[in-house]
């Protein structure tokens, strides 16, 4: 199925209901500079949500997704983590720890085999569902996603150049002293929305709105674990290429990132530049290790591998590094078990954990919020989907209650480490946030 057709027909979902979608997963087969997502999940029409507070338990969250036997769309915070590991903060959020739904209609597409399934719990509106059965077979035109109407300021850091890079010189102290030996350190980014753009998805608007800057997103810079959700007054955009942990029929599978390299113009020199380079090398390797322990105690002994170490894709004119790390879940854990211990992801946090979290959240002006968490798709004990929220933005009000689009990148830090090259790379992960809304 054509992005295009997928744009008309989720552009049509999120103006007649209300709609959260995942895009998730590549193949094996996949080439192996550019992977995309192959699955696609609507969630149209919630009928039982759980919002995850500072007192929700772990077996709460677990009751939701699996007693009902239906399957569950949602996000994990970052601050969720820092909760969990006993980390105070006191900075501000916009979102919850966490926020799950469960739906009256979900829709899946496979995006290679371009099928479409729809399944509805009986309690769901027949009218809806026959609206989306005309929607399937005759989905609406899509103009253009994202009509040049509304421009948005120059974005706004939590640091600046100089507080970035005296951030860096800051961490690599740490590292001499022996605190951490790898930190990703990122910088938050605020744009005031102007009053020609509209988070309203209705048929009748001409501008662009929050769906379809998501839509336009995944059209032109595509990845594989795009997700779009609504969380109380929030909207939230994440663009991720990386993959958390993936569990199918209690098969794991994770899939860390570390390793960058931008460039104008690709050529197969990049390849081996990247894949040679010492430090870039010892980013990747430091977590690969970092993730084998983190998945370990819920695997079956002997299960943990290493595969395709070093592997290399294409992202936003970026080349990235990444190995696959697999095991076997345990008979007594379930997949959310697994995710709970592992969670947040050792790729945006460094090594040690718990230790190289408490410098981030000394260190960091800003609350990541939902930035470096996981969206999740979970279908049952022992098959579910994550993905590392990385090119993670979302739509909200401040205070005064001015509406803001706010985004996030960040750049992992070792002891070779130079700080204005990690300044250029996490404004590189910026740049397509800011390409788009700005020009």
């Amino acid at each position: 199925m054509q992005r295009q057709k997928l744009a008309a027909l989720f552009n049509g979902f999120a103006t007649l209901f209300d709609a959260d979608m995942l895009l998730s997963g590549v193949t094996e087969e996949d080439a192996p500079l550019r992977r995309s997502a192959n699955m696609c999940i609507i969630g149209i029409d919630p009928v039982k949500e759980l919002i995850v507070q500072p007192e929700t338990t772990r077996d709460e969250i677990k009751s939701f997704c699996f007693d009902s036997g239906h399957e569950t769309l949602g996000y994990l915070a970052y601050t969720f983590g820092l909760k969990e590991r006993g980390i105070a903060s006191d900075k501000q959020n916009d979102l919850p720890l966490g926020h799950f739904r469960q739906y009256s209609i979900l829709i899946t597409v496979n995006l290679t085999t371009g099928l479409l399934e729809c399944s509805a719990l009986e309690t769901a509106d027949h009218r809806k569902v026959q609206r989306l059965k005309d929607l399937c077979t005759t989905p609406p035109h899509c103009a253009d996603l994202l009509p040049q109407r509304a421009k948005f300021p120059t974005p706004t850091p939590s640091m600046s150049q100089a507080e970035y890079i005296d951030g860096v010189k800051t961490v690599l102290e740490h590292i001499r002293s022996g605190d951490t030996y790898q930190l990703c350190l990122s910088s938050a980014f605020s744009m005031t929305v102007p009053e020609d753009f509209s988070t309203c998805t209705c048929s009748n608007k001409k501008q662009c709105d929050a769906v379809g800057l998501f839509m336009h997103l995944w059209q032109h810079y595509p990845a594989a674990y795009y997700a779009w959700f609504s969380s109380e007054n929030a909207k939230i955009i994440s663009t991720s290429p990386e993959c958390f942990l993936r569990v199918e029929d209690g098969l794991i599978t994770s899939e860390p990132i570390k390793g960058t390299l931008a460039f104008d113009e690709f050529s197969e020199e990049l390849l081996a530049e990247l894949h040679e380079s010492p430090k870039e090398s010892a980013e990747l390797s430091m977590i690969v290790d970092l993730i084998r322990n983190d998945i370990s105690a819920h695997c079956e002994y002997g299960s943990v591998t290493v595969e395709r170490h070093k592997d290399i894709f294409t992202v936003d004119n970026m080349l990235q590094m990444y190995s696959v790390v697999r095991g076997t879940l345990k008979k007594d854990s379930t997949c959310l078990d697994l995710l709970f211990d592992a969670f947040p992801g050792g790729s945006i946090t460094g090594c040690p954990k718990l230790r190289t979290m408490q410098i981030i959240e000394k260190l960091e002006p800003h609350s990541r919020d939902l930035y470096c968490g996981s969206f999740l798709h979970i279908k049952n004990t022992t098959t579910m989907n994550s993905s590392i929220a990385i090119r993670t933005g979302w739509f909200t009000h401040d205070h005064s209650g001015i509406q803001k689009f706010r985004y996030f990148a960040g750049s992992g830090l070792v002891i070779d480490s130079v700080p204005e090259l990690e300044f250029e790379e996490t404004i590189a992960k910026a740049e397509k946030f800011r390409k788009v809304l700005s020009t």
